[in-house]
């Protein structure tokens, strides 16, 4: 195989990938619109991303602090 072609697909997925990861992290959205903009992420892939960049709606993606992220780990 062509590594150019190689790093192509791979450069793809990771594109791909970015809404999918960051749409699982959001929190405050309903159980339906989650299950809604999964099913668009995975099967209209590029189109999917797009729409997905200029009309879902904004949500708070969270972020722990280094104290909280210590905090849960000595929880578990």
């Amino acid at each position: 195989m062509d590594p150019s072609l190689v790093l192509a697909c791979v450069a793809a997925f990771a594109v791909w990938l970015t809404p999918l990861v960051s749409h699982r992290r959001r929190t405050g959205l309903p159980d339906t619109d989650r299950i809604v903009w999964t099913i668009v992420l995975c099967t209209l892939n590029i189109l999917g991303m797009i729409l997905y960049w200029t009309i879902a709606p904004r949500g708070d993606h969270k972020v722990f602090s280094e104290e909280e992220h210590k905090a849960i780990l000595n929880e578990k």
